[in-house]
């Protein structure tokens, strides 16, 4: 399993993945292939069956943990932080997004992937996409003394899908904010 630097330079714990959305679990089970231990977040739980057969079957269900709940309530029931979070195509409220950002171990990453306003797939017209500019704003309201923004921009992976990619760092507890 990868393990986490410790302050001392020795390693200390696995380092630890969340899944948020999981579904059937190809991210979370590429996570575990790498040696993470991962948090698999998903409502259904027929996703999450699929997900541990999977598991199973690639020699890795002891690195993942099924958790059947909603995104935008779920909170870790032990204030576990995660070291990399991925969101990939979860289109819900973007404050969950901010939410999210505080689940990070100080270093740690989130990684959110959504289908832009104007992208032909996605979900349907009654779900709500986020634009470039929602993004930025709530991103805004993070404590920048805390986190940084490495990344966010619209991709257009082809001419059928046009995503919106946000990467928000927890800045690790050595780090001092620097002023202009």
């Amino acid at each position: 399993m990868l393990k986490r630097d410790r302050q001392d330079g020795g390693l200390s714990a696995p380092m630890r993945a969340a899944d948020l959305g999981s579904g059937s679990g190809r991210h979370a089970l590429a996570l575990a292939e790498l040696g993470l231990a991962v948090t698999a977040v998903d409502f259904a739980p027929s996703a999450h069956d699929l997900l541990q057969r999977e598991a199973v079957a690639q020699g890795i269900s002891d690195r993942i943990n099924p958790v059947v709940a909603d995104v935008s309530s779920w909170q870790p029931s032990d204030r576990e932080l995660f070291d990399i979070i991925v969101a990939i195509y979860l289109h819900i409220d973007l404050s969950v997004l901010l939410d999210c950002a505080e689940l990070l171990a100080p270093g740690g990453r989130l990684v959110w992937v959504a289908h832009a306003p104007d992208s032909p797939h996605g979900p349907p017209p009654a779900v709500v996409r986020d634009s470039l500019g929602d993004f930025r704003a709530k991103l805004a309201l993070l404590d920048q003394s805390q986190f940084r923004c490495l990344q966010l921009e619209e991709r257009q992976l082809s001419s059928e899908f046009i995503d919106i990619v946000a990467i928000v760092e927890r800045l690790p507890v050595d780090h001092a904010p620097t002023s202009n």
